[in-house]
Order: structure tokens, then C-alpha cells, then sequence
């Protein structure tokens, strides 16, 4: 399979290509494991986000969270799957949580959840 980069700034319609494909809301099953969006460049600032836990798959290390914009990546506010960093602790997590999460890259430069706290 052949990777492709884009820009931060084509991000936004992405997302809104993927809403508009996936029925109104970008969910797990809108976006599946073989979709990559890999971002060119490395935003000035670290990307940050808010959100509501929707589900939590520990065994895969992944969250579905509703999220506000992600500034830095110039994203949307959507529902949308998180893989998360190994390090990263679960438990304690689950759907309803509201929570504070930092982006950061994995070794494939995928952003991942790479922090995540509940929200106050």
C-alpha cells in the first residue's frame, strides 16, 4: 500500500470529505485501520484537544472521542477514533469521560494520543 501525505491545511477537507462519505459524522466506522492521514509538516505548536470519551477498546488501544477543533491540524470539531501511545494508561477511562488530550507522532508519524487527563 502506497502512503500519502498531506498538508495540515488540507486536513479540514479530509475530515469534511470523510463526514459527508460516512452519513453526517466521522465515527469508527467511517475511518478503518487502512486509512492514514500522515500531515507534511509538524504544526508550530503541539496539537491539543477537548473531548468526550464515546468508547474505549483496550485491547486495541483505541478511543472514539467527540471532539472540539484541534487548532494546530486545523481540524473540525467531529467523532472520530484515536489510537493511543502503548505508554499511555486506560484505566479509569471510559465513555462520558470528558477529558484534555496531546497529539503526538508514532514511529509510523501517525499522531496518537500520546496524553490524556480528565477534564475539570
Amino acid at each position: 500500500m502506497q502512503s500519502c501525505c498531506f498538508r495540515a491545511s488540507d486536513l479540514a477537507a479530509i475530515f469534511a470529505a470523510a463526514i459527508i462519505v460516512g452519513g453526517g459524522v466521522a465515527s469508527a466506522g467511517a475511518l478503518d485501520a487502512t486509512q492514514r492521514f500522515v500531515v507534511a509538516q509538524a504544526p508550530a505548536e503541539k496539537p491539543t484537544g477537548e473531548g468526550v470519551i464515546k468508547s474505549v477498546d483496550a485491547s486495541e488501544h483505541k478511543l472514539v472521542i467527540k471532539h472540539g477543533p484541534i487548532r494546530a491540524l486545523q481540524m473540525p470539531g467531529m467523532t472520530m477514533p484515536f489510537g493511543v501511545a502503548p505508554d499511555v494508561d486506560l484505566s479509569g477511562l471510559a465513555p462520558g469521560a470528558k477529558v484534555k488530550f496531546t497529539l503526538g507522532r508514532d514511529a509510523t508519524g501517525i499522531y496518537v494520543i500520546d496524553q490524556i487527563s480528565r477534564a475539570k
